[in-house]
This record gives C-alpha cells, structure tokens and sequence, in this order.
C-alpha cells in the first residue's frame, strides 16, 4: 500500500487553522478574565544585601513608598494587595557614599506584570562602620551626709567601646555615669548606665556602648571628731492602769556629734534624751526633749528631738449575763414563758470602758411586734456603749411562747417577764 504523505498546501493551511484556534481560544480567554492596568500606592521599600563594614544613615524604615503600575487579570486584581509586592533595593554592589540604588518590585503571583515604579530609584547614603574606645567619665552628684567625707570616684571598666558609622562615631568622646551621695555613710558601689557625650557635651544617641553598663565605686570615711548616733528616748513611769504602750520614735532618729574624738570614740552606739514622765498617760504624747551630751560634745544640728510615745487602752473581755427584755408586744397578749430566760454574753473592747459595763449601759431585747399566740424562737438584740462588741452570746436563740392575755382585774399582776436584767461581770 502506499504511504498517504500531506501535501504541502495541506499542511499550511493546517498550521493556518491552528493558529487561528490558539487565537479565538486567547481572545475568548481574555473576554471571559480580561487583563486591566491599575495603580496600586505607597508600597514600602526595603534595604537588601547591605556590605559588611558598611552602614546606612539617615535612612528611615521603610526607605520610601512607591507607586506601582501592574497589568494583571481581572480574577489576580481581586486577590492582589501590598503584600503580594516585594518591593527592596540591592545594595550588594553599593560603596560608601551618597547614591542611587534603583527600586525592584517583584509580585509573589502570576500573570502580574510590572508596567512602571515611581519613583524608580531610592538615594541611600552609606558609611563605613567605625570601632572605637572612650573613656569613661564619672559625674558626682551631691556630698555625703555631715561628718562623712568621699574620696575619687573609680571606674569599672575606665572605658567603653562604641561601633556606629564614621560621622556618628567621630561624635562620641566621652561614656558619662552619674552616682549620688546624699545619702552615702559607706563605701558606695553602683552599677549605672553611661550616655555618651560629644566634646560639648550634648547627648549621641543611636549608638548602645560595650558594655551596656559600668560598676562606680566611691569610698566614703567618717571625718575624724565627728560621729553618727542614734536617739533613745528615755521613758519613766508607766501608762495608767488598763493603758499601754503602743510605740515610740524619735525625730531624727540619729543624731550627728561633733567633739573631742576621744570622747566620741568612749560613748556607746546611742545617745539619750533627757527623761520623758509617762506616769498615768491615758494618751498619745507628743514632747520635744533635749539631748543628754558630754561637755564637749554638740549636735551639728538641733541640740533637742520630738519624741512620740503612742498610749491606747488595752483591749480585753468581760462575760455578763442578761436578762433579756421583752418589746413589741401586742396589748391583747402576754408572755406566758420564755426559756432560757437569761443570757450569758462575752464582750470585748478597751479594759476602762469594759469596767463601766452594768444594766443601764447594757441591755438585751427580744423584739415580739406582730407575733401571734405560740411559740417562737428569737433572736436577741443588744444596745452596747461605743467601742464595745458583741463577741459571743449564748444561746443565740431564745423560745418566747406568747399566749392571750388574762381578763383584767383591779389589781393586774406584774409580768414577771419585763423586769429590768440584772447583769453579772467577770473580767478575762
């Protein structure tokens, strides 16, 4: 058989049809997702691939926004944001110096094409990064207390090491610590954080030391015939019965003496106030009391203190037994029982107060307004003075039985349940 071979006229007009189906199928593509040109705004530019031993300044994060000009289809537009755009410049190939370094913009998905950036370049400034040491400078701040005196102020480390770029490092002269001795009666030691300084003075920012921190050490002495004591109040007597001290503090607490050093180096740790009377205080006391000094010694400052004594009275606890009384109760009724008819109670509060306790100060009541006949469990109530509580009472309850009254006589009978209590009191 023979082999059917394509004529050449056929072919052509094959390869004619093909081409005319790839274009019907890409116009029919792009009518169905037809591609649009857009402008998408300030898309933030980065810095890439900086060299070693270089250093951007006056740069900003990001270096600048651009406008980005996109061609994309109409389903990739509505998915697209900012963060499919990858928008930096590549200083791999960057020298120190002021530049351009065009903008590259990338799209993280396909069918984008990037049509235009504005602007196209970003000027970076670049230098070379710089090491150096600076010494460091210790600034002392107030004196030590009266008495106490400092000596020169060391260092740990003396320097410190500073890396930024060539103008910025050029700035720097000097690590500068800064201690306080207001308060200072020993050798001081302090960690503190350094600020770097220009030759002027002014503060370098944008540059962190190595180390980060510097130990001050400041030794401080006590000058000789002047020494640093405490105050003790000195107290005679005691409070009133049933009173107690509740504290005493001396203003100020130390005193500083100046004098003849044997003398000072002979006292003990203390110096005494001149006695302060405390015999019957039932109240706080508030007294300003002089010194008790050797000849030749003074205080540097006030030769007196104020001493506060604090005086309050001692709590304690007192057991009464009370006969509770009835109130409230209906005309029409009377109280035909009421068990137990007697309460003990425990109160609490100041010991001179609890000592004045009887039945006109303390009373209980069972309150029976709107009870009807039978029997009912209730609780008592209790009328105490200022500053006493109610600690315990037992029982809590009290079962009152309530009955009509009996038809009045001429001479009624005395309810033998409104007689006035009559309490009993035993200090703990």
């Amino acid at each position: 058989m023979k082999r059917l071979v394509p004529k050449r006229d056929q072919v052509g007009t094959f390869l004619l049809a093909l081409v005319l189906a790839v274009i019907v199928w890409v116009v029919a593509i792009q009518q169905k997702d037809p591609f649009e040109t857009r402008t998408m705004s300030r898309i933030p530019v980065t810095a890439r691939n900086l060299p070693e031993g270089l250093v951007m300044t006056d740069a900003s994060s990001p270096l600048l926004n651009v406008d980005v000009r996109l061609r994309a289809p109409r389903s990739v537009w509505n998915i697209l944001t900012q963060n499919d755009l990858r928008s930096y410049v590549d200083l791999s190939k960057a020298a120190a110096g002021r530049q351009e370094i065009p903008v590259t913009v990338e799209p993280r998905l396909a069918k984008v094409d990037i049509q235009e950036v504005l602007p196209g370049a970003a000027v970076v400034n670049l230098e070379r990064t710089v090491t150096k040491e600076v010494p460091v400078k210790v600034k002392v701040v107030d004196r030590p207390p009266f008495g106490y005196e400092a000596g020169d102020p060391v260092a740990d480390p003396i320097t410190v090491t500073v890396t930024a770029a060539e103008s910025t490092a050029n700035l720097v002269n000097s690590a500068e610590v800064t201690v306080r001795l207001s308060d200072a009666r020993e050798n001081l030691q302090s960690t503190e954080l350094p600020v770097l300084r220009d030759g002027s003075g002014g503060i370098v920012t944008g540059v962190i030391p190595e180390p980060r921190t510097v130990t001050v050490r400041v030794p401080i002495q006590q000058q000789t015939g002047v020494s640093e004591k405490s105050v003790l109040p000195k107290l005679e007597g005691q409070p009133a019965p049933n009173y107690r001290l509740t504290g005493v503090t001396a203003e100020p607490t130390t005193v500083t003496l100046i004098g003849d050093p044997k003398t000072l180096a002979a006292m003990p740790s203390y110096v005494e106030t001149s006695p302060i009377k405390l015999e019957g205080a039932t109240a706080n006391i508030e007294e300003r009391v002089p010194l008790v000094l050797p000849v030749s010694i003074t205080a540097a400052t006030s030769q007196s203190v104020v001493v506060r004594i604090g005086v309050e009275p001692i709590e304690g606890s007192v057991t009464m037994t009370l006969k509770p009384v009835i109130q409230g109760l209906d005309p029409a009724y009377a109280v035909e029982s009421m068990s137990p008819n007697r309460l003990d109670v425990i109160l609490q509060g100041p010991l001179p107060r609890l000592k004045t306790l009887d039945n006109s100060n303390v009373v209980a009541t069972l309150d029976v307004t709107a009870l009807e006949p039978g029997a009912h469990a209730i609780s008592p109530k209790f009328l105490l003075p200022e500053g006493v509580t109610l600690q315990t009472v037992l029982p809590e309850t009290v079962q009152v039985t309530i009955a009509p009254a009996p038809p009045a006589t001429s001479q009624p009978p005395t309810n033998p349940m409104s007689t006035s209590p009559t309490p009993t009191a035993r200090t703990r």
